[in-house]
Parts: C-alpha cells; structure tokens; sequence
C-alpha cells in the first residue's frame, strides 16, 4: 500500500501566513470577547445573579438562532468564496437571499421559545425581545470577509457589533437609569450599524462589480438545500453541544443557578475564545486544500500542539480561577469559583475536537459531522438530566468534560475512515467503494 502523499506533507508551509491572521481576527475578535465580557460583568454587578441567568439564557438563544439563520450557508458560502473568486456577485446573492428567507422565519419561533418556552418567569421579556433583535444577524456580510480572507473586515463587523451594544447599554443604565430590556434594543441597534457600514464602506463594490471572468449562476455548483441543510442541522447540533446546558439549567433550576454557571462559563471561553480565533484562520485554508490532500495526516502536528496549548491553559486556569471570579463578578459570585474547577479539564479536550471538527467542515463531510454532534449532544443531555436534578449546577459543571469523551472518540473514528478512504484512493481503489450512496453525497 502506497503511503498518502499528505503524511510527507509540509504543514508549516501551508500555515506560513496563518500568524498574521490570527493577528487580523484578533485585533477585533478579541475586541469583541473583551466587550461582551465587560457587558456580562456590568449586567452582573448592576443588576445580580438573577440578571446574570436571564442574559445568559438570551444570549444562549441567540446562538441557536444566528446557526438557525445560517443553516450551513455561511460555511458554504465562505467555501465557494474560496474556491470561485470571480463569482462572488453570484454565490453572495444567492447565499443572502436564502439567510434572509431563514431569519423571517427564526426570528419568529426565538420569540415564541422566550414568551412561551421552557424559561423561568423573570427571563421572559429579556429573552423573548433579546430573540427579535438578532434579526439583524441575517443582513451581515461578515461571512463575505470570511470566505475572501478579509479578516480585518470580518472581525472588525464583530467588534463594532459588540462595542455598540456594549457602549449604548451602559450609557442608558448610568445616565437614564433604564433596567434590563435596554439589551435587546441596544443589540438591534448595534447590528443596524455594523451592517450598513460593512456594506458601504467595502461590500457593496465587490457585490455590485462584475468580473469579466464571471460565468453564470446556472453553471455555478451552487448549493441545494438538500446539502446545505444537513451542515446546518450538523452545525445546529454541535451549538446544542455547546450551550445546552445553560437552557437546560434555566428549565430545570432557577435564574440563580444558571447566573452562578453562565459565569464560571465564561472563564472557559475566555482561554478558548483565543483558540478559535486560530480555528477561524485556519478554516479557510483547509477548505482550499485539493481533495487528495485532505486527510488525518495533515492533523498530527497541530493536533499535538493542541493538546499541549490545552493541558496549559487548563492549569493556568484551574489556579487562578477564584481570583478572577472576584476580580470580574465580585463576592456574590464566589460559587462561580468551584463550578469552574471540573469545567477547566474541558479545555484539552475542546481544543482537540474543535480542530478536528473545523477540518471535516471544511472538508465536506456534514453527514460524518453530524453524527459526532449527534453523540457528544446525546450524551450531554443524557448526564445533564441525571446531574442537573440531583446536583443543580454542580452537576452541569461535570456533564461538560464528561460528555466530551464520546464526542472526541466519535470524532477520531471519523477522521479515521476519511483518512482511510484517502489510502484506498491512492492505491487507484475508488475512494467511496463499498460506501453508500448517502456516504458518497456526503
């Protein structure tokens, strides 16, 4: 058996720009992070723990949503971007006007899930009318950046979403004493901004201008719902995995509970938060990769730094933890401390999974996605409902890690059986032999 030419394959020469764009999603990602943290802090300290579980739960929602409104769109767009830069009048169009059919329709059941869902009582209004400001979610163009490798562009739409809703809510609260539900309205104005200006000031030429290499929509490979639907059920499903136990939390507990989580949380994404930085340069690059050279070898590498930038943050978090829940909330927040200590050994394992799933979107295989989404979320559900009754929301801070396990094994056998296609294609064996018909779409 030959061995796959990837394995011989030079990974620092495909990554030799990949530090200054990390740099250039950092200059506003970590802008971003930093003002929805500064935010979540504000919202705590003014108006205390309750507040902080209601915003935790809207901000939950609104995840869900923004994946709901992009149902694979955004990742299949950035990835025809990418592969068609004579096209993009073309492929934006036509990407656009299907997200902005899905956020009529989102919009609507978000709304619905606030006033009617599973949510405790003194949430509703906050995540029912948090629900109705993503709408302007489904007008950005910040996947445009993204696919085209416009970093500053892309990230620099995030910062501005996040400073302006940021800078209009404390500025109402601290000068016209308004409560809670100036969020919503803060956040809607805040995307009605970024938007305009993402598309005046450099969208606008590129989707308005022909190229004279162009060629017509109808000889596009453009995707087909059939496609696109299953990334998004996919990609729907690792959010599940993401942030599902603060939803469960807020159904099964109270707005105390999930206030106490939702912070000890955010020092979680605060170490990876950087990380995906990395993940979102990355992605692009390995969507370019020609087929033949998409496989399990090209990972080792990154895969072991991964575990070893992991295994560091982790102790670095795991003791100073207290001090940075009391820095940030204050005292009120001290539980916050304790939650976070099984919540830190999360952080290898996310690192290591999040490459591993960044590699087979961008590679193609939504179906092989899907089901180890579907795995880690089973599983997730399956400990939060047993913990979350018996251990409130001890029992969410160990549901993580452990539902980890099956998601990074799921993901492993995975990568494997794309790796091993790759080898049987290389000895001139078809590569989908023996395979489904519903394998080989995928």
């Amino acid at each position: 058996m030959k061995p796959i030419a990837l394995r011989r394959w030079n990974w620092r020469g495909f990554d030799t720009k990949l530090p200054s764009r990390v740099f250039a999603i950092a200059a506003g990602e970590g802008t971003a992070r930093l003002s929805n943290l500064l935010l979540a802090v504000f919202v705590s300290r003014t108006f205390g723990v309750r507040a902080a579980g209601a915003y935790a739960l809207a901000l939950a929602l609104s995840l869900y949503m923004m994946q709901g409104i992009d149902f694979g769109l955004r990742h299949a767009g950035a990835r025809m971007l990418g592969q068609e830069k004579a096209n993009v009048a073309q492929i934006v169009r036509f990407i656009q006007r299907r997200r902005i059919a899905l956020t009529l329709l989102i919009v609507v059941l978000g709304y619905c899930y606030g006033a009617a869902g599973p949510v405790p009582k003194d949430t509703r209004a906050i995540v029912s009318l948090y629900a109705l400001s993503i709408v302007g979610y489904g007008f950005s163009l910040d996947w445009m950046a993204w696919g085209m490798q416009r970093f500053l562009f892309m990230s620099g739409w995030r910062a501005l979403v996040s400073l302006l809703c940021t800078g209009v809510t404390i500025f109402a609260v601290q000068q016209f004493h308004t409560g809670m539900l100036i969020l919503p309205l803060a956040n809607a104005l805040a995307y009605f901004v970024a938007d305009s200006l993402l598309w005046l000031g450099w969208a606008r030429k590129h989707v308005r201008m022909q190229s004279p290499e162009a060629t017509s929509v109808a000889s596009l490979k453009m995707p087909d719902w059939k496609s696109t639907v299953l990334l998004g059920v996919a990609l729907l499903v690792n959010q599940a995995f993401n942030s599902i136990d603060t939803m469960m939390l807020g159904s099964l507990t109270d707005s105390s509970e999930t206030g106490l989580y939702s912070a000890a949380y955010r020092l979680l994404l605060l170490v990876l938060a950087i990380y995906y930085l990395v993940m979102q340069a990355v992605y692009p690059q390995l969507a370019a990769l020609p087929e033949k050279q998409r496989s399990f070898g090209v990972l080792r590498k990154p895969l072991t730094i991964a575990i070893a930038a992991g295994l560091g943050a982790a102790v670095v978090l795991g003791v100073s933890r207290g001090p940075l829940v009391e820095l940030l909330y204050g005292r009120a927040f001290a539980p916050s401390a304790v939650l976070a200590g099984p919540l830190v050994f999360a952080i290898p394992l996310d690192f290591v999974t999040s490459l591993l799933i960044t590699a087979l979107v961008a590679w193609d295989h939504p179906r092989r996605v899907l089901t180890a989404t579907t795995t880690a979320v089973i599983s997730n559900v399956a400990l939060n409902c047993f913990l979350i009754p018996r251990y409130k929301a001890m029992g969410a801070a160990f549901a993580t890690p452990l539902s980890y396990l099956p998601y990074l094994a799921m993901l492993m056998w995975q990568m494997r059986q794309v790796s091993t296609q790759k080898i049987y294609a290389s000895d001139g064996i078809a590569e989908n032999a023996g395979s489904s018909p519903a394998e080989e779409r995928a």
